[in-house]
């Protein structure tokens, strides 16, 4: 049961995240003052943050006359998720912050929204304008950090809150997918950080 709300709440946030750039934000402009900006590949599925104090709490069980027993299901919120931590592999430094280097992988932190929140999917390729990001101890102390698949009842890892983390700029507008239809976008970026 569990299983089941991890996989349609990350359904649900890879639904709306994908394209959802707001309007009004040039992607050109982050990533000129952004620092660094990256061209790298997402290695595996995204690892899920959650507050297991949180979680939904299923509903009662009654037996019915029949012998048969029906399970009132736990309201649909979405409270107990934090966000996602993403594993990218740098193959290109358009921009360095002097921490990044071609070949190393980075841990991305996107926080869970909706709307204009970040997804990447596993095996593509992102430029991603990125802010390195410091979690504060009293925001993720009581957090468990599940992989893809696992159960919301299983203990998670705990936050590495000593690891390197970055967020991407402007949430979804600071992840542009590197494809046919964006390669004139993403050599307008490199023109906008070449330019001083």
């Amino acid at each position: 049961m569990s299983r089941l709300y991890l996989i349609a709440g990350c359904m649900v946030a890879t639904t709306f995240a994908v394209q959802a750039q707001a309007p009004g934000i040039d992607p050109r402009g982050l990533a000129k003052y952004s620092a660094p900006v990256v061209i790298g590949m997402v290695e595996g599925p995204s690892r899920t943050v959650i507050r297991p104090d949180k979680l939904p709490k299923a509903g009662p069980v009654r037996r019915q006359p029949d012998g048969t027993y029906i399970a009132e299901l736990p309201r649909g919120s979405l409270d107990h998720i934090v966000g996602y931590i993403f594993r990218i592999r740098v193959h290109e430094v358009l921009k360095s912050d002097k921490q990044i280097r071609i070949g190393q992988t980075v841990e991305i932190f996107a926080p869970f929204s909706l709307e204009g929140g970040v997804s990447l999917p596993p095996k593509q390729r992102f430029l991603l304008a990125l802010v390195a990001f410091s979690p504060k101890k009293e925001d993720f102390d009581q957090t468990s950090v599940l992989k893809v698949g696992q159960p919301l009842s299983q203990q998670g890892e705990a936050f590495d809150l000593r690891a390197r983390y970055y967020i991407v700029a402007g949430n979804a507008n600071g992840a542009v997918p590197v494809t046919d239809k964006n390669r004139k976008l993403i050599q307008e970026i490199k023109a906008a950080i070449r330019t001083p």
